[in-house]
């Protein structure tokens, strides 16, 4: 079987501009909607940085709204596990310590990776630390929705913007954290700037992969590291963006960034949008063009579907192929290209392919062989 997994990155924009309400709460809802007519699960990776910064804001009397944000994602967030949907941490590490000062928020542009953090790997109780962050946003996901799921746990991690490299204090510090996988690689990805990205050498597009020490690109010793979920993704000419369905999405995301009901520190970082500078010079190249069900059209996600279908048939692996999905709250306007995509699943390939979460299969891995989780959770603790 494919375990097809639609993994959804819970966030505003990532400069900092945005509308909770707007560009989380609301996308989200209809989309847990959808999903629940077609027995469907999420894997929100909740976005804990801005989520803290907006808390300690509304704390201190700083945020001028009509509503709790933070109340608002954590009533979401505890509806959504309780309803089936996993919930995984991702992170954009300039939110931390992040404030609000004059209604502009006050970001960290040299944090732009997590391993960028000035104290390393760090420990548990280092808020500048790899491992810090990692712990604190685990025990934030653990501590809110264990009492409406006891036997919830996070295990996987996205680094902002897929920058998972350099990977080795990464995978070390997931693994001081606690955490058992990432789903951070996009096979084919190459980009030298704002920071080096550099997944041409990553082992699929599909499936998992217990990885090396120092690179989350390669197969390592099972057991001893983590677990490698690539963003399902397919090398095309760079031209195959400029779709009907894609267009859209990224014309109202950029009309909507411009509309900030609040400064900020990062507008000319980090753009959420590619610059026309990039997409000329991109634009005579093959690039990896994910699986978004934000972005494709149901015809192209279907297309996608039946290709794996036809590769998978040649695997044998008792847990089945996972297949990621990606998407964003703030840019699902896709309600009918993806709802096309459950009627097919329904009708057409319920022998072949069935909806699955990233911590279910995570926790599936590992239930494989008693040994293996015995031993990794001996090396966490060494």
């Amino acid at each position: 079987m494919i375990n097809l997994i639609l993994s959804f990155d819970y966030e505003i924009f990532g400069n900092g501009s945005g509308d909770v309400r707007r560009d989380m709460i609301e996308p989200a809802q209809r989309l847990m909607e959808l999903c629940n007519k077609y027995d469907a699960k999420l894997t929100f990776f909740w976005e804990i940085g801005e989520y803290q910064a907006m808390k300690k804001a509304e704390e201190a009397g700083l945020l001028n709204l009509d509503y709790s944000p933070s109340l608002e994602i954590e009533k979401q967030i505890q509806y959504a596990a309780g309803n089936g949907h996993d919930v995984q941490l991702h992170l954009h590490p300039w939110w931390i310590g992040a404030v609000l000062r004059d209604n502009t928020w006050q970001l960290s542009p040299e944090y732009l990776r997590i391993t960028d953090l000035p104290n390393g790997i760090g420990s548990e109780n280092d808020s500048l630390s790899i491992s810090g962050v990692l712990f604190e946003g685990k025990h934030i996901l653990e501590s809110l929705i264990k009492p409406v799921c006891p036997n919830y746990e996070c295990l996987v991690y996205r680094a902002a913007v897929f920058w998972g490299q350099p990977s080795g204090d990464l995978i070390k510090g997931l693994k001081k954290a606690g955490l058992i996988a990432d789903s951070s690689v996009v096979s084919g990805l190459y980009e030298t700037s704002p920071v080096l990205t550099d997944y041409r050498e990553a082992k699929s597009a599909l499936s998992y992969w217990w990885t090396r020490e120092n690179d989350i690109c390669q197969d390592g010793p099972i057991g001893q590291n983590i677990i490698e979920f690539p963003v399902y993704s397919r090398f095309r000419p760079y031209i195959c963006n400029f779709k009907l369905t894609k267009l859209f999405t990224t014309i109202k995301r950029r009309n909507m960034e411009l509309y900030d009901i609040h400064h900020h520190g990062m507008k000319k970082i980090r753009q959420s949008t590619e610059s026309l500078k990039n997409v000329i010079k991109k634009m005579l190249t093959s690039q990896p063009i994910k699986y978004d069900f934000c972005k494709l059209s149901a015809r192209d996600m279907i297309r996608g579907l039946k290709k794996v279908i036809r590769v998978d048939q040649q695997k044998e692996d008792e847990l089945g192929t996972p297949l990621v999905m990606l998407g964003h709250s703030k840019d699902f306007w896709n309600d009918r290209n993806l709802e096309m995509v459950f009627r097919f699943v329904e009708r057409k390939c319920e022998d072949k392919i069935q909806f699955s979460t990233l911590g279910n299969f995570t926790k599936e891995i590992l239930k494989r062989d008693t040994k293996l989780k015995t031993r990794f959770i001996q090396k966490i603790q060494a």
